[in-house]
């Protein structure tokens, strides 16, 4: 990973797991809009075999828009399925952390999306978020990237902006998962339709 991209991730940290957290409660996609993410992701990754990709954000390596949101209805239905994580999103609005997900992943990897959401501590406060139902996390977002063909390294880079934010959303140190989303946590308001 580039020094360039390297400082723009560490400097945009409070945006990737709110987005990733907010999909727990989500179903699972649409076949043909998996398929259509899918055939994206691909494209993208043999478009990245054959050249250097030294000027290619991290974005257009992994396919733009379409790709980012079809890893992030894959993951959104695995997190809903996961007993070790799916009890903290038991009061998440789930088209608002998909929108602000997407943003999120768009805008952390250099795409042109702008992510207006809270901040990872903000977000994530009064969650009672443990060590293990982040890692678990993580894993299921490991799994839906490994689905997509996502390659190693762009994984890497996705994941070390995730790691990094593990301190602004952990708030229980043990292994534990599947715990209770505590009754004091306030989450964010469904999002305003605009198109009215």
């Amino acid at each position: 990973m580039g020094e360039r991209m390297r400082n723009q991730l560490s400097r945009r940290r409070v945006t990737t797991f709110t987005l990733v957290v907010a999909f727990l409660g989500a179903g699972c996609a649409k076949k043909d809009q998996q398929a259509t993410g899918d055939s994206v992701v691909a494209s993208s990754t043999s478009a990245t075999a054959t050249d250097t990709s030294a000027n290619k954000s991290l974005y257009d390596r992994l396919g733009g828009k379409a790709a980012i949101t079809a890893v992030i209805d894959t993951f959104v239905a695995r997190v809903a399925a996961d007993a070790r994580i799916n009890k903290k999103f038991a009061k998440t609005n789930i088209p608002r952390v998909k929108t602000e997900l997407v943003d999120q992943v768009c805008a952390e990897t250099g795409g042109p999306c702008a992510y207006t959401g809270r901040s990872m501590k903000e977000a994530h406060r009064n969650m009672k978020v443990t060590d293990g139902e982040f890692n678990a996390l993580v894993e299921d977002l490991t799994s839906a990237l490994n689905t997509f063909k996502v390659p190693d390294r762009e994984q890497k880079e996705l994941l070390t902006a995730l790691g990094a934010m593990k301190g602004d959303i952990v708030e229980v140190h043990t292994s534990a998962t599947g715990t209770a989303l505590p009754a004091s946590f306030k989450p964010a308001p469904p999002l305003k339709d605009t198109t009215k």
